[in-house]
């Protein structure tokens, strides 16, 4: 019997996709921590988490529904995977995603103020 479950939701923005064939077929999402930043020579996504999907049919529905830029609600499981080459270094840790749905509005993502942050840090235990 389990006795922890790792789970996750996410609010964010999608910033990049990546659709690999081998050695299973997966997309990767880079979904962003904020809205894109577009100013002159810089990373509109410098903030941002990769996400899994390995089933095939939600693959396709992402696929067929979201596209970078969109904001997305999203829930899955934390799961270690096997390395992915990609440019010059390898993506080690991916979260897989389990559902999503397209947020309507994407202009209106507001980053978490700093209190937040630093009240989520304070309640954290660190075992």
């Amino acid at each position: 019997m389990r006795r922890y479950f790792q789970c996750f939701k996410v609010f964010g923005e999608v910033a990049d996709l990546m659709l690999l064939e081998r050695p299973e077929r997966r997309l990767l999402i880079d979904v962003s921590l904020e809205p894109a930043n577009h100013g002159p020579g810089r990373n509109p996504y410098p903030l941002r988490t990769t996400f899994c999907i390995t089933d095939s049919a939600l693959m396709e529905r992402f696929l067929s529904e979201i596209a970078i830029g969109d904001a997305i609600d999203a829930q899955g499981t934390f799961v270690q995977s096997d390395y992915i080459p990609h440019r010059t270094t390898c993506i080690d840790t991916t979260f897989l995603m389990l559902d999503f749905r397209r947020l309507a509005d994407p202009e209106q993502l507001i980053p978490a103020p700093a209190e937040f942050a630093k009240d989520a840090l304070r309640r954290m235990r660190l075992h």
